[in-house]
Parts: structure tokens; C-alpha cells; sequence
């Protein structure tokens, strides 16, 4: 449904992207990037997040590894408002290696809808699909817990839902999108469309389930002739 340059674009204009140098706090210190929600970054060194107005700016840093022709994100330096030191690390895992030159698209998001932004990276991407690296902001113990990994969320603001697409062969007609809700604090998929090839066949199958009672039950199963 949306090829790589198209979701990244909805999640850019979604958020309002923005980035500017922070004032300088010390003398000492080094000016942080300010990103007002995710973008592309050729470093973090640090970059500034203001998770809440109340909570303050966060400052994140990158640590790079080298990896093949290229270099990769391996870990995230997290200092919180006023403190003189990094507090937390978040490991990045599986990052696709970037060539000289390339940019990580970083930032904060809010994810479950509570009022503070959450972090994501991306770490892989192809022409269709992109997966990111996802950690939560627990206010209660000011830090970020990790998400997990998951195709890049396009954020439903009104359905308080996070949408993903990925998108697979034959022309787009293989493809599974998900929608999600946090229920009870915890990451629940709600619904699940999905659409793949049917063994000797030139058409496809596509699925359709929604959660009911608790679990996934299967609410439309059809036949799909591939367009002439």
C-alpha cells in the first residue's frame, strides 16, 4: 500500500517534523540537536527530546559500531533533564548497516497515547517496508522500556490505534496489515488483514480477523482474482 518514501512522508507530516540546535546549557557542553519529532539525523550528539512539558528534554546520544562497508547504531546514550550524566542505555539490535553518508531517522512519538513521547529508530528498510526499534517512557521511573521491534506504526491519533502495512510480492497483492491498541498497558493486535497466494493458483486468499472476547476470530475469508 505505501512504498518506504510514502510512509516515512505520512509519518513526517503526522508529527510536524522539526529540527533546530537547543540553547547551549553550559559552557562545557556541547549544543543538542532539537528534534521536535522523528527525522532524519546524520548524528545524535547529543539530540534533545522534550518528552512532556512537565517531564523536560531528554538528551540522546549515539555510540557506532562498524559493520561491513558501513557502520550501525549499536547503543543510545539517554541522559535525563538536568542530569550531568547518562543514566540508561537502550541497545539498538539488528540495525541494517548505513553507508557513508546515510542519515537514522530517530525521534519521539507518542505511542500509547498518554501524554509522552516514546522513542523509535529506524534499523532496517527495503523499497516497501521499514522496521523500527521501539522503547516506551515510564514516567513513574523516568526511563524507557523497550516495545520491541515492529514494522514502522503509523499513529491513529482519533482510534488510538497504531497501523502497520507490509507490503510483499506480486505487484502488492501479497501484503499483511495490522492495527493495534494498548490494552491494560500491554500491546494488543486488534485486527489482522492479510492477503497471500494460493498454492497452483493465479489468485489469492484474503483473510480478515478481529479480536472478539479476547482473542482473534477470522470474520471474512475470500477469493481475490489478481487485475488484468
Amino acid at each position: 500500500m505505501y512504498p518506504l518514501a510514502g510512509l516515512i512522508a505520512i509519518l513526517l507530516a503526522a508529527t510536524g517534523c522539526a529540527q533546530q540546535p537547543a540553547r547551549q546549557t553550559a559552557a562545557s557542553e556541547t549544543p543538542a540537536t532539537a528534534l521536535s519529532a522523528p527525522a532524519y539525523v546524520e548524528d545524535c550528539q547529543p539530540c534533545a527530546i522534550e518528552i512532556s512539558p512537565a517531564v523536560g528534554a531528554f538528551r540522546f546520544r549515539f555510540s557506532f559500531s562498524p559493520a561491513g562497508a558501513g557502520r550501525v547504531v549499536h547503543s543510545i546514550a539517554v541522559t535525563p533533564p538536568g542530569g550531568p550524566a547518562a543514566s540508561q542505555s537502550l541497545e539498538v539490535k539488528g540495525m541494517m548497516p548505513l553507508l557513508s553518508g546515510a542519515k537514522v531517522f530517530f525521534g519521539g512519538q507518542d505511542l500509547n497515547f498518554d501524554g509522552y513521547k516514546d522513542l523509535m529508530i529506524i534499523i532496517s528498510h527495503g523499497v516497501a517496508n521499514a522496521y523500527a526499534d521501539y522503547w516506551l517512557y515510564d514516567p513513574g521511573a523516568h526511563n524507557f522500556v523497550s516495545l520491541g521491534e515492529y514494522p514502522v506504526f503509523t499513529v491513529d491519533q482519533a482510534a488510538k490505534r497504531l497501523k502497520t502495512y507490509e507490503r510483499g510480492g506480486s505487484g502488492g497483492m501479497i501484503y499483511e496489515s495490522r492495527q493495534y491498541a494498548f490494552l491494560d498497558g500491554k500491546l494488543t493486535v486488534l485486527r489482522v488483514e492479510k492477503q497471500e497466494a494460493i498454492e497452483n493458483s493465479p489468485n489469492f486468499r484474503k483473510t480478515i480477523e478481529e479480536r472478539k472476547d479476547g482473542k482473534l476470530v477470522t470474520i471474512e475469508r475470500q477469493t481475490v482474482r489478481p487485475p488484468r
